[in-house]
């Protein structure tokens, strides 16, 4: 079987940060069928740093699948047009492509605009059609007016819906898709990359002082992922004299300074340090590092970096939103504290309650050892020859 997969979500040699779940999924399908991969960007995207890109599509294979980032020429700040902008832009590359490489199922990754397009390819090519839903994309999108009714036929459109959790899965149903057209698929996490390992050397590293628990936040700083609330959690905390519980978040995005000058505001010093980027492979470091792992979210889907947390023995405190209910159960025996969105003083109690409790690691990681990347793969594999089963009995 051959596979095109159309996503936004892939990482390429000059943003190799980007989505690392899809570079690992996959790679992990690959194992059974051929795959090739096709991940358009924004020409507002690279128009400043790369402008030769713009009208030649760089090709990879760094990653063990070929891939292709061809540009796509939209309106910046008119998402309703982005679809069919991305499905015209690529019109001319999937030609060519569909001569040397006729694949049988496409498979998207987000609901707009890379599925509302490939439900146009499929079409326009009659392909059965997979796609993967992981969050924001019908969490948020969705509700938009203009966005809305493009993705509500898009997924209607596919054989089946892979959503990152139940709570997705659900939503992806109230878009119209009926349930048997619906799997729910947990992402996984690499258990030779993230597995408990003594703290001492990387805090030694990093200059975490004796006697610290030191709380962890990686991913980017935006409005949905909660950053502020965090930081408004360690003002209460220093309130309540819990001086001795510092905060490290690692990753970039446009709240980052505003953070900075927020956490300075508060007085909260050498307590908080917000590093900005940080490479994939350095992320089990401050795993490593870290006595509680924090995820603030507004909305989730099924965050990958729960799984690595865990995975590295790391107790998780996070907001009960999405997926993450699915991931960190609660309670003696549990994994983690589990608070409400929106609530620092909450989620400065949860901190200090995970931060004075005893945890054992391999206990942790032992409620994500059986999430394997080769596993997801299998299923992929399952549902997509399922799907092309169903479309050829149409």
């Amino acid at each position: 079987m051959r596979v095109l997969v159309l996503t936004q979500h892939y990482p390429s040699r000059r943003e190799p940060t980007v989505a690392p779940w899809s570079q690992q999924t996959y790679r992990a399908l690959a194992r059974h069928c051929e795959v090739r991969l096709v991940a358009p960007i924004a020409w507002w995207a690279r128009a400043r740093e790369a402008p030769l890109e713009l009208i030649r599509a760089p090709r990879e294979a760094h990653t063990g699948i070929e891939a292709v980032f061809p540009s796509y020429w939209s309106v910046p700040k008119m998402p309703q047009l982005h679809a069919t902008a991305v499905f015209h832009s690529l019109r001319p590359l999937l030609s060519e492509m569909r001569k040397e490489f006729p694949w049988d199922v496409l498979l998207a990754a987000w609901a707009y605009p890379d599925t509302a397009a490939a439900a146009r390819f499929a079409d326009e090519y009659r392909t059965p059609l997979v796609t993967t839903v992981l969050g924001s994309d019908v969490n948020e999108a969705a509700n938009w007016p203009a966005l809305r009714p493009q993705i509500a036929r898009a997924l209607q459109r596919c054989q089946t819906v892979i959503a990152v959790s139940a709570a997705l899965g659900e939503r992806v149903e109230e878009l119209g898709v009926p349930h048997e057209r619906v799997a729910v698929l947990h992402n996984a996490v690499d258990g030779a990359r993230f597995t408990p390992q003594e703290k001492g050397p990387e805090r030694a590293r990093l200059g975490v002082p004796e006697g610290v628990k030191l709380v962890l936040y990686a991913g980017y700083h935006l409005p949905e992922k909660g950053v502020d609330v965090l930081i408004e959690a360690m003002g209460r905390l220093d309130q309540m004299g819990r001086k001795d519980i510092h905060l490290l978040t690692v990753g970039g995005g446009p709240l980052l300074e505003p953070l900075k000058a927020r956490a300075a505001a508060l007085g909260l010093g050498e307590r908080v340090r917000l590093l900005g980027w940080a490479l994939p492979k350095d992320i089990p470091g401050y795993m490593a590092a870290c006595d509680v792992f924090c995820l603030p979210s507004r909305r989730e889907g099924c965050p990958n970096v729960v799984l690595e947390a865990l995975a590295s023995g790391r107790p998780v405190v996070a907001s009960r939103v999405g997926g993450v209910p699915e991931l960190v159960r609660e309670g003696d025996g549990g994994s983690g504290v589990l608070v409400p969105s929106e609530d620092p003083e909450a989620l400065a109690k949860a901190l200090a309650e995970a931060a004075d409790r005893s945890w054992d690691p391999e206990a942790l990681r032992g409620t994500v050892e059986s999430l394997s990347w080769n596993d997801v793969g299998d299923r992929y594999w399952a549902i997509l020859q399922d799907a092309c089963r169903r479309f050829a009995r149409r």
